[in-house]
């Protein structure tokens, strides 16, 4: 079967790279003081992020005691994953009971194939059943305690290069199916978090004047002219 040109976002931003979208699940509550710093720590590390997650206002519309929340906020949620880098996850005991982080989980490790990093509580000694799931497919993702530092430096392990490649936002070929998030939700999310630049544009160059000669200043004539 022939096939047509897939149409694809491409990022083109000239010599420089994109800021790194960076989704983490649950940052709210006791979490947000951690992640706050880990942004700043990834920062600090090289990158510039897009912080992708959802806010407390998400959260006072949607999942309520970790169940999952209206189909039209898990379908926001799967645009904002599908368009992210890498999903930062929490991995404390227990956690696995929540249907809100192993939906995101699984939606982000089997459904769209990102990175995850989990992050772990202080002192924890064995891995969650959701981790080992993880590991036991052979899918990409890491596991490390609540330090900014570690956290920023697994971060960029695991995207283990600058992010540079495309989204696939529809199949116009009709014989091959999309399986991206629902078109009008990934263009919502696209309109409120747009891919940016990792650097603004450069400003650009004044315009010079061509230089004159001695002799052109004395006369009041120009050279050129």
């Amino acid at each position: 079967m022939a096939m047509t040109a897939t149409p694809f976002e491409y990022w083109t931003p000239g010599s420089e790279e994109r800021q790194l979208r960076v989704f983490i699940s649950h940052r709210y509550g006791k979490d947000q003081p951690l992640y706050d710093d880990v942004i700043s720590a990834i920062t600090r590390n090289g990158f510039s992020v897009q912080d992708i997650s959802l806010s407390a206002n998400h959260l006072m519309a949607g999942p309520r005691g970790g169940h999952l929340p209206t189909l039209d906020i898990q379908a926001e949620v799967a645009a904002r994953i599908y368009t992210s880098d890498i999903v930062i996850a929490p991995s404390r005991p227990g956690v696995s009971r929540s249907e809100w982080v192993t939906w995101e989980v699984q939606l982000a490790a089997i459904g769209y194939g990102i990175p995850i990093l989990f992050v772990n509580q202080k002192g924890q000694q064995r891995r969650t059943s959701l981790v080992t799931q993880i590991d036991a497919l052979g899918l990409p993702y890491r596991a490390c305690d609540p330090d900014t530092d570690k956290i920023a430096r697994n971060v960029a392990e695991l995207v283990d290069a600058r992010p540079t490649w495309a989204i696939r936002h529809e199949e116009t070929d009709e014989h091959i199916r999309f399986r991206g998030p629902p078109a009008h939700a990934r263009n919502a999310v696209l309109r409120k978090l747009p891919f940016r630049p990792r650097l603004n544009a450069p400003e650009p160059e004044p315009e010079r004047l061509p230089r004159r000669s001695i002799w052109s200043l004395l006369s009041g004539k120009d050279q050129h002219a």
